[in-house]
């Protein structure tokens, strides 16, 4: 006996309801010859009729009562199971999680979030803003974006862009008259930084002013470029960020010099090895990457 199919249970139920391969037919958005050879493949393959044909009409046997109402939970099984897979397509059925700092997320992946959803437009996203290899590692992202990020065994890294460290001074600061400043030049002015333990453009900061002898004393630490940006208070005051914040937002009343000699930044995607992507985050991925790996 040939197998049943959804859309036998589909067309059998329709004729019981509708009395008419007609009517079942318009119902279905089918022509009544295909509800009719269904009807007849369906019938074959069980090795019963299923209805009477009584003046026109198709009547369902009083036996094939129990097989329609079976056939109703596939019916209703087949369609959840359609509902499914139309959420995983769509990105409905699970959000996609990415891990990354304000500068970024601003930036670069919010950019790519615009053209995943012109193809997902029903698509959940979730941005976390925190340390993106603790979020991966813990399983509550499923990729992540950042400046340098710290290495384990089972975190793949992909670089794919560039930034560099800037310096913001208020326009009303002698030093807003310069097109760039270099790290002696900013000895005796106050700073407001990053961490050196804490961040790795901390790090990175902390080793230039190292290497040109100068002691790495910062007035404030901030977690993100963002927290700085707006912590600027007199002047004489100097924050280092990354360059990808003011791509991203303007901030009116600050003037950005370049540092000499440049600090270069690389970002990089971060993905665990062990875990495969899913649809939308291999989108995403290839959204992110494209036209941006490095030269």
């Amino acid at each position: 006996m040939k197998a049943l199919t959804p859309t036998h249970a589909t067309v059998l139920r329709a004729v019981g309801r509708c009395g008419t391969t007609v009517e079942a037919a318009r119902q279905l958005h089918l022509t009544q010859s295909a509800v009719s050879k269904i009807i007849a493949r369906s019938e074959s393959a069980l090795g019963v009729p299923v209805f009477d044909r009584r003046d026109g009409r198709l009547i369902l046997r009083s036996e094939a009562r129990g097989l329609m109402s079976a056939l109703g939970h596939v019916e209703d099984e087949w369609r959840a199971l359609r509902g499914a897979v139309g959420d995983v397509r769509s990105g409905r059925a699970l959000p996609l999680r990415i891990a990354s700092t304000p500068s970024i997320g601003q930036g670069l992946i919010a950019q790519a979030i615009r053209r995943l959803v012109t193809d997902y437009p029903q698509a959940r996203i979730e941005l976390i803003m925190g340390d993106a290899p603790t979020e991966l590692s813990k399983g509550a992202a499923d990729l992540g974006v950042m400046f340098s990020p710290r290495v384990t065994d089972d975190i793949a890294l992909t670089p794919f862009a560039h930034a560099s460290i800037i310096a913001l001074v208020r326009k009303d600061d002698p030093l807003a008259r310069c097109r760039q400043v270099s790290l002696p030049e900013l000895r005796n002015h106050r700073l407001i930084c990053f961490d050196r333990e804490k961040s790795p453009l901390g790090w990175l900061i902390a080793r230039a002013h190292e290497q040109a002898g100068i002691d790495y004393a910062p007035f404030m630490t901030v977690p993100y470029s963002i927290s700085a940006a707006h912590l600027l208070a007199r002047q004489g005051d100097v924050i280092l960020i990354d360059s990808l914040l003011t791509q991203a937002q303007r901030f009116e009343g600050l003037v950005r010099l370049d540092v000499t000699p440049e600090l270069p930044i690389t970002i990089c995607l971060m993905t665990v090895r062990s875990r495969p992507l899913t649809r939308l985050a291999a989108r995403f991925v290839e959204i992110l990457l494209r036209d941006r790996q490095p030269g």
